[in-house]
């Protein structure tokens, strides 16, 4: 095909668009590229995910665990066994993950900014399925502290989600202040301002 060819068709191409169709044309064509890629998908969906995040509301529904939603048992990376009955009268973030998950992952970074935040003060629970190889060489990685759970017992109905990620936030009298399934923004003002009134 000739030069001119292709010439002629950018000429008609760019009298339709604006500079900035032109540049969002661009990127669209950019990100559909690299979600073709397996090794970059997971990255591209987290990435965009986590700029279209907002911030959990809370629950309108009054819901409070029961004294069996408490016997439910959990184990950290290093072995170590928690049952929920020993956070019992502090505030808790439940959060149900995997490292597979884009959502989970997206909104990992708020929950990291939260838990440096708030570490002292409240319980931060994040579970996953996994194996602990797996789980250990993701935070590593992604350089993330907050505590990571494998589950020791069956997860209490009271937290029971047809997908992930499923955050609870838990005040210390045992109420769902916070039920949220996908991504969400966890380290906002509206989040941040409800913490700070459980915790006074």
């Amino acid at each position: 095909m000739k030069k001119g060819f292709w010439a002629e068709q950018w000429y008609k191409y760019r009298r339709k668009k604006t500079v900035l169709g032109i540049v969002f044309d661009f990127l669209f064509t950019v990100l559909l590229v690299a979600m073709l890629i397996p090794g970059t998908r997971k990255v591209v969906q987290s990435t965009i995910i986590r700029y279209s995040m907002f911030q959990p509301r809370e629950s309108k529904e009054v819901t409070y665990l029961t004294d069996n939603d408490y016997q439910w048992r959990v184990e950290d990376l290093e072995g170590n066994s928690v049952e929920l009955s020993e956070l019992k009268g502090k505030v808790i973030f439940i959060n149900f993950w995997a490292t597979w998950c884009p959502p989970c992952i997206a909104e990992m970074p708020s929950i990291q900014r939260l838990y440096d935040e708030y570490q002292n003060d409240m319980a931060f629970i994040l579970v996953s399925q996994e194996s602990k190889g797996i789980l250990r060489d993701f935070m590593a990685e992604k350089e993330f502290t907050f505590p990571v759970y494998v589950l020791r017992s069956r997860q209490p109905d009271v937290f029971s989600s047809r997908s992930i990620p499923a955050s609870f936030l838990i005040s210390p009298e045992g109420q769902v202040v916070m039920k949220k399934q996908g991504a969400a923004r966890w380290d906002g003002s509206k989040v941040k301002k409800r913490l700070n009134e459980m915790l006074q």
